[in-house]
């Protein structure tokens, strides 16, 4: 039976033309929780993250979102694509990107209206872009369009956000105001949060669970039993210290294994 307070994966296999990517996944994330989600490549983290948004159906089992298949609840879903999917070749503004979140709940031909442009710039206050709002796209930093994806989902009014490598490819700095943002938000907006990651350490004050995938299986627990040597190791492809540090687990990565 699938509980409408959260998302629950039920025996889920999910694959491609009949190739099994996950296997047998039984999870249950309540609303409001943040997820980070970690692996070796390849292993099926954007296939997760596409089957809660309905691109990929089970092969078996069954997917709930608040009560509701994927597909119907699609519109309380938020998802922040890799910073490369944004094409700054065309020459938009902050608000031009930020208000394509509003599309799908007022329709692609259709003029935003006051509260839809509203919305547009409540989100991009939202991610700290205001002085930035009438600007070319182009103009911005790495970390500052990463934001601006961001703030595309927030704009459509999401139950639940779906990250995908958000701190991927930014400097340090970004990287920690954007987990600041997403701390801010899961605590006003009540956001249940999926954060795909490679990097570990910055996710530590966001997230309340982790699901680590291999070898087809998924498995969520707590910080401390899903981040050890052995798992990370296995997605640095290095020898990984964990230790702790200002009362916060510190992943420490040695030298890449060669061979």
């Amino acid at each position: 039976m699938i509980k409408s307070e959260c998302i629950l994966f039920d025996h889920v296999t999910l694959g491609y033309a009949y190739r099994p990517v996950l296997l047998d996944v039984n999870l249950q994330v309540n609303k409001g929780e943040a997820i980070g989600i970690i692996g070796p490549n390849g292993c099926g983290k954007s296939t997760l993250l596409k089957s809660l948004l309905g691109l990929v159906k089970p092969v078996k089992g069954s997917i709930g979102i608040f009560g509701m298949p994927p597909k119907i609840a699609r519109r309380r879903i938020g998802y922040v694509p890799q910073r490369e999917t944004l094409d700054i070749s065309y020459p938009a503004t902050v608000f031009d990107v930020v208000i394509m979140g509003r599309y799908a709940g007022i329709g692609m031909f259709r003029r935003p209206r006051r509260h839809d442009r509203q919305r547009a710039e409540q989100a991009v206050a939202d991610v700290g872009l205001t002085r930035f709002l009438h600007e070319p796209v182009v103009h911005l930093s790495g970390g500052q369009r990463q934001r601006i994806l961001i703030a595309r989902a927030l704009a459509a009014d999401p139950e639940v956000m779906l990250l995908d490598e958000p701190t991927a490819a930014v400097d340090v700095k970004a990287q920690y105001e954007i987990i600041d943002i997403l701390k801010t938000l899961h605590k006003e907006r009540k956001l249940s949060i999926f954060f795909v990651t490679h990097d570990i350490n910055p996710i530590y004050p966001l997230v309340d669970r982790v699901i680590y995938m291999a070898a087809g299986r998924v498995f969520i627990g707590g910080l401390q039993e899903m981040l050890t040597p052995a798992k990370l190791g296995s997605i640095y492809n290095a020898e990984v210290h964990v230790t702790e540090m200002g009362g916060q687990l510190c992943v420490i990565v040695g030298d890449v294994h060669h061979g």
